[in-house]
């Protein structure tokens, strides 16, 4: 082993060691079914959106736990599912940026496995399930190399062995959305985030997004029926949850909670053993990270929980509620970033080392290409219609930034020195520097040449090969924006 993973070990040794707790496996083994949504921020009816309809999660929510502060570990998709799979960091693992080529994603550190190896151990039968009833990618996209982890992929095999432990992926509200003119949610009765100027073809856009958010959830409801018709239902633990948050400026890629929050609900049955701290029909405020729900079904499958954790369980016997979650985002794609983030209930910090410019300026190609945001903010910039809280979306990052997330849930008001909140900025400092040491953050190092070279060439790539989108995209805002005759910028209502 050499000298960088002899550090991580010993770090990782040290992280976990307050963590690691005996198995304290429900009986009889119950089968563990993840439901994961794709770029969905928890914008459902069961959490007070009155626009849109998912009556099969707000059922799963209502007989089981909702949580509403479920944060994930990255608000982007691979480093985001890199945590899932391991319960450790994307940052420990050396695996933070998005994306990696096949050939230059690195091994996992010595002795660290998958959930599905971890539960494997215990007898569990795993899947990462294709086409059930057509539903299902059985995407991974870890940003680390692996042999196939999985037992199968086909619903059948999987179930026809308990106990198992089952993942689905649903990706209809990852861009690009189903058309607007198939949407059933009323565009008009949408209220954007204060951040958007409010037009029309945000409006739609939105709508978009939440009529997906409406398919999600009738797949929700075949993959229950499934279970039942299975005749397994009163044996398996139910989770829905996001990898990260909505696909939207600000939102995904962004350390602002709009990135970072995303659905969580669990729902364990009457006949299985329930958890000290799980409560039916139950709705929790505590801090909880996305690694941790890996802790909490590992140790309920039966698995004691290994040293090298970052996870901690938060419904089982001897857990503890955090009073501080971590999150990270770095390189995507050609966009050169670096920015960590430490928030508590009521405040985060964000720290950017490395801010190529403004939230737009920061946009993908892909992104520019599929979303209008980008360049409807462009062009009211260009004609001065921007106003304050909008026109930050087209200013250079701060080196720092402070939200008190209750009086500003948004996070639009940078509160970094301000004597009134001096002393809580220096404890956040402290906090967020104390586990960049404890975790090995390994963000901070050099990338090699090789990566480098990698992305340069990607970047290239994708800016020709999504040239034609983005000029169609913007020729689009272009015009929506313009058919406004009273006001061709803004659509008043």
């Amino acid at each position: 082993m050499n000298t960088l993973r002899i550090g991580s070990a010993l770090v990782l040794l040290f992280l976990a060691g307050f963590n690691t707790l005996p198995a304290q496996a429900i009986e009889p083994a119950p089968n563990i079914v993840w439901i994961i949504a794709e770029d969905m921020s928890p914008d459902l009816s069961c959490y007070g959106n009155k626009l849109v309809r998912t009556p099969h999660i707000d059922k799963l929510a209502s007989r089981g736990m909702r949580f509403t502060q479920a944060h994930v570990t990255a608000p982007a998709c691979s480093p985001s599912r890199t945590s899932l799979a391991t319960g450790v960091f994307q940052t420990t693992l050396g695996a933070h940026h998005m994306r990696y080529p096949e050939q230059l994603k690195p091994n996992l550190l010595e002795g660290i496995k998958t959930l599905p190896e971890l539960l494997q151990g215990e007898g569990y039968n795993t899947g990462n399930v294709k086409n059930l009833r057509g539903l299902g990618s059985a995407k991974d996209d870890w940003q680390f190399k692996t042999s196939q982890p999985w037992d199968t992929k086909e619903w059948n095999k999987l179930t026809a062995k308990e106990p198992f432990f089952c993942q689905l992926n649903l990706g209809n509200t990852h861009r690009p959305f189903s058309k607007y003119a198939n949407s059933k949610v009323d565009e008009s009765a949408i209220t954007l985030p204060p951040y958007y100027p409010d037009t029309s073809i945000l409006r739609q856009d939105w709508a978009s997004y939440l009529n997906d958010i409406e398919k999600v959830d009738a797949q929700v409801g075949a993959i229950l029926q499934a279970i039942e018709d299975k005749g397994i239902s009163e044996n398996t633990i139910v989770v829905f949850l996001s990898d990260h948050g909505r696909p939207m400026l600000r939102g995904k890629n962004w350390l602002y909670d709009s990135g970072t929050r995303v659905p969580l609900v669990i729902f364990i049955p009457k006949g299985l053993e329930q958890p000290k701290h799980y409560q039916a029909a139950s709705t929790s405020r505590q801090l909880i990270s996305s690694i941790d729900l890996v802790a909490e079904s590992a140790r309920l499958a039966g698995v004691e929980l290994p040293s090298w954790m970052q996870g901690k369980t938060f419904l089982s016997e001897g857990s503890e509620p955090r009073e501080y979650l971590f999150s990270a985002i770095d390189r995507v794609g050609d966009i050169e970033t670096c920015s960590r983030a430490i928030r508590s209930k009521k405040f985060k910090y964000i720290r950017n080392l490395k801010r190529p410019g403004s939230v737009v300026s920061c946009s993908t190609a892909y992104r520019r290409a599929n979303h209008p945001a980008y360049h409807v903010i462009n062009l009211l910039n260009q004609r001065e219609l921007l106003n304050l809280q909008q026109k930050q979306l087209v200013t250079e990052l701060s080196d720092e930034e402070l939200y008190d997330l209750e009086n500003d849930p948004f996070e639009t008001r940078n509160l970094i020195g301000l004597a009134k909140y001096e002393n809580v900025q220096s404890e956040l400092q402290d906090k967020l520097d104390e586990w960049l040491k404890l975790s090995d953050d390994k963000g901070f190092l050099q990338d090699s040449e090789e990566l480098k070279r990698h992305f340069l060439a990607y970047g290239k790539s994708t800016h020709k090969a999504q040239q034609s989108g983005i000029n169609r995209m913007e020729t689009r805002v272009k015009r929506a924006l313009e058919s406004r005759k009273k006001n061709p910028a803004l659509n008043t209502r």
